[in-house]
């Protein structure tokens, strides 16, 4: 795990640690929203990392960085027609729900992101961001832990545009 993906984790787990007799929605909110960021940033870095290397000058390695996307990233890691096994699958059901949550964290007014929840007006607790923040560590560390051929694939798969085919 990298020093910028550990200290997002940690910033997440700090945020959902403060105002200990009642946490503050905004701290709660900025909690998901960072540890999605933690595992979007270790995807990041295992595509330009495993791409290029990290020992390459940055105007190599940031562009291939920088070119993940999340919507991409989703489809790639959600694949049904050509999935790269269970592990990506795992980390894909994680990155899904690490996404919506930081979606409804960043962008929605409701007190929960679970709709029932908010009709019965039951607020977004501190137990909840932490759970989240547990799913992005576990995610990151299968990340971490994937073969060097499957981060490979994994890699080339997230940064390279699929072209059309061209009928004959």
């Amino acid at each position: 795990m990298s020093p910028l993906v550990e200290q997002l984790l940690e910033t997440a787990a700090a945020l959902a640690a403060l105002d200990q007799r009642r946490p503050r929605s905004a701290s709660l909110r900025r909690a998901v929203s960072t540890a999605y960021y933690a595992l979007f940033h270790s995807l990041a870095e295992l595509c330009a990392d495993t791409l290029v290397g990290w020992k390459q000058s940055w105007d190599v390695f940031t562009p291939i960085y920088r070119s993940l996307e999340h919507a991409r990233t989703l489809t790639v890691l959600t694949a049904r027609a050509d999935p790269l096994g269970e592990q990506i699958e795992r980390i894909g059901v994680a990155f899904r729900q690490l996404q919506e949550a930081r979606e409804w964290a960043d962008y929605n007014p409701e007190p929960h992101p679970d709709p029932r929840q908010t009709l019965d007006n039951i607020r977004f607790t501190r137990e909840a961001a932490q759970e989240l923040i547990d799913i992005a560590r576990d995610a990151i560390e299968a990340v971490d832990a994937l073969d060097p051929v499957l981060k490979l694939k994994l890699a080339a798969r997230l940064i390279a545009r699929p072209r059309k085919e061209v009928r004959r």
